[in-house]
């Protein structure tokens, strides 16, 4: 597959030209080279679990191609799937800490990626000579990760169908969603929003047809295009 990363054999030398990851923000050239010679590059093939919970945190990843996801599996064995994945996003940041931890989340990747591999050993010393890196990481989760959770339980706890699958769509916009001419495009499903908006397939697919008429939206297999976001959250 083709990837943009700058590489020496292995060795990551630069990122792809448009890539402006969080976690490398506030870092100096010097301290941002230290940080991608340290990290491997690999290749994962589309629907690939990277990371699985509860096993050992023993990696840091940072995606820069393609798309992922995290989900959680209950004790019952119900997938759930939360936080989307995209270009530029880490995880695996359990690794970072000082002490011991698991993955609380698996990690699965959805498209044939690219991502910088650090081991934990690597990751925490390159911690301790870039404190910014944890304090980005931090950034990181508490306004971008927490606030989905936060948007995602209060739309579950409080709108009705058509409002939860409107919010979803929307978080989904502006998490995933590729800017076009004639909107935002998603690639999703019918069965991933109904999963994660609680939802029926049904449900779902009399939304989208209403909101396709009124112009809100157009369907297409396996996408999305919001045209008017706008409306769709009034």
């Amino acid at each position: 597959m083709n990837c943009a990363c700058k590489l020496s054999g292995n060795h990551v030398v630069g990122l792809p030209q448009q890539l402006r990851p969080r976690l490398l923000s506030g870092l100096s050239e010097a301290e941002i080279q230290s940080v991608l010679s340290a990290a491997k590059h690999r290749h994962f093939r589309a629907l690939t679990i990277v990371v699985n919970q509860d096993d050992p945190a023993e990696r840091c990843f940072l995606l820069t191609s393609g798309r992922g996801r995290h989900f959680l599996i209950t004790d019952e064995g119900q997938k759930i799937n939360l936080h989307w994945l995209t270009a530029g996003q880490p995880f695996g940041g359990a690794a970072m800490l000082s002490a011991p931890m698991p993955y609380l989340l698996n990690t699965e990747i959805l498209t044939d990626s690219c991502a910088l591999v650090w081991e934990r050993q690597a990751i925490r010393d390159l911690v301790s000579h870039c404190p910014k890196l944890l304090d980005n990481a931090l950034s990181i989760a508490a306004t971008e990760h927490i606030p989905w959770l936060i948007s995602a339980h209060v739309s579950l706890s409080s709108d009705d169908a058509n409002g939860r699958i409107a919010h979803l769509l929307v978080s989904l916009a502006s998490g995933i969603g590729k800017i076009t001419p004639s909107g935002v495009e998603m690639k999703i499903t019918n069965e991933d929003v109904a999963e994660w908006a609680n939802v029926t397939q049904f449900t779902v697919s009399r939304s989208l047809n209403d909101w396709q008429r009124a112009g809100i939206l157009t369907k297409h297999r396996g996408k999305i295009l919001l045209r008017r976001p706008e409306l769709l959250i009034h």
